[in-house]
């Protein structure tokens, strides 16, 4: 039996209720509804009712629908927000962002715009089924950090070879499998014919490190659903899952070319850790052109993500937050990354 889910409304405005309400009863889905019409109360709520789900207007009396996530968030809580406004505001969006925000709803909206968010949070939070498959240990540990942060709830199983993928696939059902191209005896390609028949559902993911027009149009007209470069990010996977399983993706979104690094100043060194490779990147920065000097790179060991790959990323997010930190001139600094709302 399917568990039932915690669906919050919060909004002073009754057409925006009924039509929320609405798109509830639609999705036919064991949904327990709460609402609310102010901000102190949505707080409340938030905080002791397990809310799963919610659809939170920005402007409310007593509390403002940000303030309530926000002060939510402090408390560690991780529900699934959807953030409303009229007229649309852009301050508001990029607080979204910050906030974690699923999505971001302009008034007026339709009922399907909110069925297709409660369906896709009832596919993100059902167990997906994950098969990794690639030759290389650090790959597949790699891909696995990266899968395990998408949205999706994964459940991840690894094999080393196209065989060992079959093995399992005779015995287990899969949603997704990421599927590395170049492999030793039995390529991904190959692989990939064969678990088809095994599995006609499961949504084939292949992915490489080498860039071959080629051999993606090959994938992709065999059956693949995406076909992946690495290294690739969270996002990526969460992109290609919501394609692959027919999901609303979300317009809120920040675009944003680099991936994941840790990032410290510490007096005239900025100093990235990338995520998921170990490479350390180290620049002297300068508050004149050029900003950036006497780069460093120290590679972490055993790694097959080149620090080449990711040093014209990482200069770039060096850049970005050196602009955050408000530690160089605005007027000379072209900034990398745009919010946005993505149609």
């Amino acid at each position: 039996m399917q568990r039932s889910i915690s669906m919050l409304i919060a909004d002073d405005s009754h057409a925006t209720q009924q039509l929320l309400t609405e798109a509830a009863r639609a999705a036919k889905l064991p949904l327990r509804l709460s609402v609310t019409d102010n901000g102190r109360d949505c707080l409340t709520l938030l905080n002791g009712a397990n809310v799963d789900l919610a659809f939170i207007d920005v402007h409310m009396p007593e509390l403002s629908g940000t303030e309530a996530v926000w002060s939510a968030r402090k408390q560690g809580i991780k529900t699934f927000v959807t953030l409303m406004s009229s007229p649309p505001a852009p301050e508001a969006v990029r607080l979204a962002i910050k906030l974690q925000a699923h999505e971001f709803l302009f008034k007026p909206f339709t009922a399907n715009d909110a069925l297709g968010i409660i369906k896709t949070y009832a596919r993100i939070s059902s167990p997906t089924r994950v098969l990794i498959v690639d030759d290389s240990l650090t790959v597949r540990q790699l891909v696995q950090k990266v899968v395990r942060g998408s949205v999706f709830n994964c459940e991840v199983t690894e094999a080393d070879s196209g065989e060992t993928a079959l093995t399992l696939a005779r015995t287990s059902e899969f949603d997704a499998v990421f599927l590395d191209f170049i492999m030793p005896g039995m390529n991904g390609l190959a692989t990939m014919r064969r678990l088809m028949q095994l599995q006609p559902s499961a949504n084939v993911i292949m992915i490489s490190a080498e860039h071959d027009a080629d051999r993606e149009q090959a994938a992709i007209e065999s059956g693949a659903c995406a076909f992946l470069h690495k290294p690739f990010t969270s996002q990526d996977v969460d992109r290609v899952l919501h394609t692959a399983f027919g999901l609303r993706s979300p317009a809120l979104k920040m675009q944003r070319s680099e991936p994941n690094f840790d990032v410290a100043i510490e007096g005239s060194t900025i100093r990235l850790a990338h995520k998921l490779s170990g490479h350390i990147f180290e620049y002297l920065w300068n508050s004149r052109p050029p900003y950036l000097r006497n780069g460093v790179v120290r590679p972490a060991l055993a790694c097959e993500i080149a620090p080449t790959q990711l040093a014209s990323v990482a200069e770039k997010t060096a850049l970005l937050e050196l602009r955050s930190a408000q530690l160089l001139a605005a007027a000379q600094y072209n900034n990398t990354a745009q919010y946005s709302l993505a149609g």
